[in-house]
């Protein structure tokens, strides 16, 4: 009889470790001011936003080298228009990269950048015309299909620090999550160093978890086992 039980509870238990969802989750990685974007971030393949349009103008878009855009909203998620600047035209920005891209300024203090369809990763920088003491900054992200980043993740920021972020989604449980908005709260500052990756259904390198055939095959097993030993 107890033979039995075990065997139930087993077959019981694979059944619910199949049915529970697997959360998947943002990972957040931060980048010492004047870094060049990395190529590659949690495994996934970055394209630059190599975009040139140079001093003056607004937008309340950017668009992707790959599809869609990015939208910018303001602390009540109406439409917002950032001025474009050259990154080595702006003397409290330490651009770190090669070419001298657009980054994108505002009075603003808060902002949230709506990502295109399909992000998995994305990589940008900050930076703020203020002085060295006292500039803490946050940021938040969400995504589809996981928890994306509930608590605030503070930092500073001033015009000798402009520091970088790395976004991407841990879909190395074979799930297919994606970033869909980051939401920033400096004052006087700008974005810029756009990296992004937006792979149909891409997942990292990391190890991933055994599938739910596996599991399934695990409990049948075990219950065959332990039913042909209490039939002996």
């Amino acid at each position: 009889m107890f033979k039995h039980l075990t065997a139930v509870t087993l077959f019981s238990v694979t059944l619910l470790s199949l049915s529970s969802p697997i959360s998947a989750g943002l990972i957040l990685e931060s980048y010492a001011s004047g870094t060049v974007t990395s190529s590659t971030i949690g495994g996934y393949a970055m394209t630059d936003f190599a975009i040139t349009n140079g001093v003056g103008g607004g937008t309340t878009n950017v668009l992707s080298p790959i599809s869609g855009s990015l939208n910018f909203l303001d602390q009540n998620n109406n439409s917002l228009s950032m001025s474009r600047r050259l990154a080595n035209d702006v003397s409290w920005w330490n651009n770190g990269e090669a070419n001298d891209y657009d980054i994108y300024t505002t009075s603003n203090y808060l902002i949230t950048i709506l990502l295109p369809e399909n992000t998995r990763a994305f990589s940008f920088s900050v930076g703020a015309n203020l002085s060295s003491s006292g500039n803490n900054a946050w940021l938040t992200a969400t995504e589809s299909g996981g928890l994306g980043i509930d608590d605030e993740y503070w930092f500073n920021v001033n015009r000798n620090n402009t520091p970088g972020f790395g976004l991407y989604a841990d879909n190395s449980n074979g799930r297919c999550s994606a970033i869909t908005s980051v939401t920033i709260d400096p004052e006087y500052w700008g974005l810029g160093n756009f990296s992004i990756n937006q792979d149909p259904c891409a997942t990292t390198t990391s190890i991933p978890e055994p599938s739910s055939v596996a599991l399934l095959a695990l409990g049948l097993l075990g219950f065959s086992l332990f039913r042909r030993k209490n039939n002996a």
